[in-house]
C-alpha cells in the first residue's frame, strides 16, 4: 500500500476522513490549555541514520554515515545547509585544522577563491560560497536533504529512540531510523525525548550572549585596514587592537554598542562582515526571547551602520547588504552523555582511546550581562591544554540510539566555552556519523559503550 493510500485508509478507519481539508475539533479542558487530538502520521522507514540539523555538525554527521554505506537524510529547519556558517553568517572558523572533511571544505573554498586571511586552522570565508560547497558535498555522498523541516517531537520504544516527528509544508511526518543524531546545536531532539540536560551552571540558566551579524560594503577597505581582524595583524593582540579602534569610532559617532569588542572580518573586495552586537540573557528554549533579541539586534546593527556611514571617517557611505537569517546562539543545552567533558580535562590535556577530535581552541566565555561586558568582555581559562573529546560524550546517556554532535554534547559550562566552536563541531559530527554506521553494521547500539571506562 502506498503512503497516500495508507494515510487515507488509516484516517477513514479512525473517523478522520477529510483531515487534510478541514481542521479537527479539539478540547479545551481548562483555561490556558488545549488538548490536541491524536492523528495518524505517515512513517518513513527507509533511512538508517536521520540527522537533525544541517549546520557544521550535521554536515559532518551525514557525510560520515553516508560514506560508510548508510542511507542518510538531513532534516534542516532553514533553506540552506551550514547553519551558523551560512544562515548565521559567522564567517570566521576556529580550530579547523582537522582530518575528516575539513581539508575537503578548505580545498573547495580555495577553488572558488572564497577563503581569505588566516591559515588552515583559523580563516575567513564567503558564506554564499559555503552554501553551494556544502550542498555539493552532500549530493556527492548520496545524502538526502529536507529543508524547511522542524524536528518537533521524539518518541522511545523502551530505552531506545524509535521515531522522530517533524513539521513542514508537507504537514506532520514521522521518521524511523536505526540511529538518530541531534545536530540542532541546542539539543532540541534530545530534550524532546525527556533526556536530562544542563543549561548554565547548577541550574542558574546563566548563558553567554548571542551575536547578530551583518555583511556590509565599504568604499575603501584599505582605509579600514587596522580595524579589520587579521587584515594586517594575525594575532590575538592584533585582534583586540582592531576591536578597540571600532569601539572608539562607534563612540565618536554617538553609539555605545552592546558588545565591547566589535569585530570586522574581510570577505574579499570591498565586503566586510560586522560582528558588533551582543544580546544578553537569551535562552535557546524560548522562541519569545530569541524573537525579541533578533528584532533588538537588527535595530542596533542598522543604528550603528547608519551612524558610522554618516561620519566623516573611513566608514563613510558604508551600506548593509544583508543581515543574518538567525541570531547566533553561543550557549544552549548540554545533553548528559556517557561521558562529561570537564574543566579538569582541559587543564590536564585529557587523552582518550575513543577520541573523536582534539580541541585546541581555548576557553572563550563572553560576559553574560551588559554591565560585565563593559569591564571584562571575554574570560579565558588559564592553564588550558589541547584535549580529546571522546565518543562517549556524543552518546545520550538516557536514551539509546540517540547521539549528538556540536555544542550540545555532554560537558560542563567551562569546557563548553572551548568545544563549542565550529571547527570542533564539524569534526565531532563526522566522527559521530562514522560511529553510527559502525554500530549499525556490527548490530550494536551506542549504549554498547556504557561499560567502557576512561582510557
Amino acid at each position: 500500500m502506498d503512503r497516500r493510500k495508507f494515510l487515507k485508509t488509516g484516517a477513514a478507519s479512525l473517523g478522520l476522513a477529510g483531515v487534510c481539508s478541514k481542521a479537527i475539533s479539539g478540547e479545551i479542558p481548562s483555561k490556558g490549555q488545549y488538548f490536541e487530538p491524536g492523528r495518524l502520521v505517515g512513517l518513513n522507514v527507509k533511512y538508517d541514520v536521520v540527522v537533525c540539523g544541517g549546520g557544521p555538525a550535521g554536515i559532518g554527521a551525514a557525510l560520515g554515515a553516508a560514506r560508510m554505506g548508510m542511507k542518510t537524510i538531513i532534516l534542516e529547519a532553514g533553506g540552506c545547509l551550514g547553519g551558523t556558517w551560512t544562515r548565521g553568517q559567522l564567517s570566521w572558523i576556529f580550530d579547523f585544522k582537522k582530518k575528516g572533511i575539513c581539508p575537503e571544505i578548505i580545498s573547495r573554498l580555495d577553488a572558488r577563491h572564497a577563503r581569505h586571511g588566516g591559515n588552515d586552522k583559523d580563516f575567513v570565508y564567503e558564506p554564499e560560497a559555503m552554501k553551494i560547497i556544502l550542498e555539493d558535498l552532500i549530493a556527492e555522498a548520496g545524502v538526502d536533504v529536507r529543508y524547511f523541516t522542524t524536528c518537533c517531537a521524539a518518541y522511545k520504544d523502551g530505552a531506545k529512540m524509535s521515531v522522530l516527528v517533524s513539521e513542514s509544508k508537507s504537514g506532520r511526518e514521522a521518521w524511523a531510523a536505526k540511529i538518530f543524531i541531534d545536530c540542532t546545536g541546542d539539543g532540541d531532539v534530545c530534550a524532546r525525548t525527556g533526556a536530562e540536560f544542563d543549561i548554565g551552571t547548577d541550574g542558574d540558566r546563566i548563558v553567554q550572549p548571542c551575536s547578530f551579524n551583518a555583511i556590509v560594503s565599504v568604499e575603501d577597505v584599505e582605509k579600514l585596514g587596522d580595524r579589520i581582524t587579521a587584515y594586517k595583524k594575525d594575532s590575538l593582540a592584533g585582534h583586540v587592537e582592531s576591536t578597540q579602534l571600532n569601539l572608539r569610532d562607534l563612540r565618536a559617532a554617538g553609539i555605545e554598542p552592546s558588545y565591547n569588542m566589535p569585530t570586522l572580518f574581510h570577505l574579499g573586495g570591498n565586503i566586510l562582515l560586522m560582528m558588533f552586537n551582543h544580546e544578553y540573557g537569551v535562552h535557546c528554549d524560548s522562541a519569545d526571547e530569541i524573537t525579541r533579541a533578533t528584532i533588538r539586534a537588527r535595530r542596533e546593527v542598522f543604528k550603528m551602520a547608519d551612524a558610522l556611514s554618516k561620519s566623516n571617517s573611513p566608514w563613510r557611505n558604508m551600506r548593509i547588504i544583508v543581515t543574518s537569517e538567525h541570531i547566533g546562539i553561543r550557549e544552549g543545552r548540554r545533553v548528559c552523555g556517557l561521558y562529561e567533558v570537564t574543566t579538569a580535562d582541559l587543564l590536564s590535556g585529557a587523552r582518550h582511546s575513543d577520541a573523536v577530535t582534539r580541541a585546541t581552541f581555548g576557553v572563550d566565555l563572553h560576559a553574560h550581562t551588559e554591565e560585565i561586558n563593559r569591564s571584562k568582555t571575554i574570560t579565558h581559562l588559564d592553564g588550558f591544554k589541547p584535549y580529546d573529546i571522546p565518543l562517549r560524550a556524543l552518546v545520550c546517556r538516557d536514551v539509546d540510539c540517540l547521539m549528538m554532535a556540536g555544542r550540545c554534547i555532554s560537558g560542563d559550562r567551562i569546557a563548553h566555552g572551548s568545544y563549542r566552536v565550529t571547527g570542533n563541531a564539524v569534526d565531532m559530527g563526522y566522527s559521530a556519523g562514522c560511529a553510527a554506521a559502525k554500530f549499525i553494521s556490527e548490530g550494536k547500539t551506542p549504549h554498547s559503550l556504557k561499560n567502557r571506562g576512561r582510557a
